[in-house]
Parts: structure tokens; C-alpha cells; sequence
């Protein structure tokens, strides 16, 4: 890969943007190796976490539009995803991590504008550093957010401010954007509350995880008849799948040490 850098620690898959010159703007090929590196994870089940941070000042700074635009092949491409009739490549990009069995938690500091915050809210939780800017700022360029972040921001954010938000392409400190729900955590040391939020992931079931993941997203959407009944199927699935049994053995016995799946769903 070109633009980002993948490594894996104690089961858990840390994924870097790796274009710090231009603060992690997206530009095609890094679009393309983010879904073909969501794929790989989606495939892997041994798995628990997968993190999204940006090397360099900035987790990312929005879409590289200079690049994109600088050939008429290039822009024409561009332009034929906004015609596909299910989602497009742009969309895709970010929505992608959803589809994802295990948590998706997303890393930010410096810089998170339009892509890359559309990126962050793909992600399960984020969580910002104190100095974090933010912004759906596409409509400074005389565009609306189309990377889906309308699916992304529902549950999030009020409507009312999400329009005032994409209207005005405002820049919201992450302390403004926690308290509306924009991010999930802010941070003096992110990379600390991550490594928490890691090791408390570490004592739970792999497969409730993956249940909790997909229930809330699903609900969000879902009616209550619908909903209702995905929480009975899922806990039937749970309870009788090994790892369930593996979770009240270690409950009983070292309730401290993390949780040693047998295999994951």
C-alpha cells in the first residue's frame, strides 16, 4: 500500500493514513486501499478492534480535490459515482466499516474536515484530542457532504444542528462536537483512552461484540417489531455458541484476564 500503513498488535489492527504532507487528504488511491483493507478485516476473525488514525499533524483533512481533478479521466470517474444507482465509491469508502464484525474506533487529532470526518463517522466510537477541529466543510467549496454522512449522522446529531453544521461548513472544536455527539470521547492523551477502551474490549466476547455492533446499527433503522426480534435471534445465537460458555467459566474463575475466544462468529 501507498497510503497507508497496517500493523497488528494483540489482535488488534492499527491502521494508518500515511499521506502527512497533505494532512491525510484522500485521494483516489487512498480511497481504493481503504476498502480493499476493510475487506481483508472483514474477513479475519481474529480480530477485536480495529483502529483509524492519520500520521503526521492531522487525521485528515478532507478530499484531496486537486488530485482528483487534475486529469479530465480522472474527474469523469469521479463524477460516474454520483450517477451509480446503489452507493458509490465516495460513499462506500466510509460506510465500508460499518460491515465490519468487530469495533471500528477511529483516532483523531489536528485536522478533520469534510472526508476525513465523514471517514471518523464510519467508525463505531471516536476519539478526539482536545485540539481537534472538525467540520463538514464541503459546503465551503460549494458542495454538500456526500460520503455518507447523512446515513453516518443520524442518532448523532440534532437535525436542526446538522443543518446549521453543513450549511455554514463551520469548524467545531471536538469539546462542541462531543457535547452534540459529533465524537464519541475527547482526550488530553487519546492514544491512552484508546489503549483503556482496548483492554475493556479485551474482557468481553468477541461474539457479543459483534452483536452489539450490528444490533444498534440495524435499530437505527429498523421498526420496533424488527428490532425486537433481531435482539431474540442474536441472543439465541449468543447462547449457544461457545464463546458464551467460555464467558461464564472465565466470569467464574479470572474474571480479570482477558477474554480467550475459542473462535469468533
Amino acid at each position: 500500500m501507498h497510503t497507508l500503513q497496517l500493523d497488528i498488535r494483540d489482535d488488534v489492527a492499527w491502521l494508518a493514513l500515511q499521506r502527512p504532507d497533505k494532512h491525510n487528504a484522500m485521494n483516489l488511491a487512498m480511497i481504493d486501499e481503504l476498502i480493499a483493507t476493510a475487506r481483508t478485516l472483514r474477513r479475519r476473525r481474529d480480530l477485536r478492534a480495529v483502529v483509524l488514525y492519520g500520521e503526521g499533524p492531522s487525521f485528515c483533512a478532507g478530499m484531496d480535490l486537486m488530485s482528483i481533478f487534475s486529469s479530465p479521466t480522472r474527474k469523469f470517474y469521479a463524477l460516474t459515482q454520483l450517477l451509480r444507482p446503489n452507493a458509490g465509491l465516495f460513499q462506500r469508502v466510509n460506510l465500508i466499516w460499518r460491515r465490519l464484525p468487530m469495533p471500528v474506533i477511529a483516532l483523531l487529532h489536528g485536522h478533520c474536515y469534510g472526508a476525513g470526518l465523514q471517514l471518523a463517522l464510519g467508525a463505531d466510537i471516536s476519539i478526539a484530542h482536545r485540539d481537534t477541529q472538525l467540520s463538514l466543510m464541503e459546503g465551503k467549496w460549494g458542495m454538500i457532504p456526500d460520503m455518507g454522512a447523512l446515513l453516518t449522522l443520524r442518532g448523532r446529531l440534532a437535525p436542526d444542528i446538522a443543518k446549521e453544521w453543513i450549511l455554514t461548513a463551520r469548524v467545531i472544536d471536538a469539546t462542541t462536537a462531543s457535547h452534540h455527539g459529533l465524537v464519541t470521547h475527547v482526550s488530553d492523551d487519546p492514544q491512552a483512552s484508546v489503549q483503556a477502551l482496548l483492554a475493556e474490549l479485551a474482557q468481553r466476547s468477541p461474539d457479543a461484540l459483534a452483536a452489539g455492533k450490528r444490533l444498534v446499527d440495524r435499530s437505527q433503522f429498523s421498526g420496533p417489531w424488527s428490532t425486537l426480534l433481531q435482539e431474540r435471534l442474536w441472543q439465541l445465537r449468543l447462547i449457544l455458541g461457545r464463546n458464551h460458555r467460555i464467558a461464564i467459566a472465565r466470569n467464574r474463575q479470572h474474571p480479570d484476564r482477558p477474554f480467550a475466544p475459542r473462535s469468533i462468529c
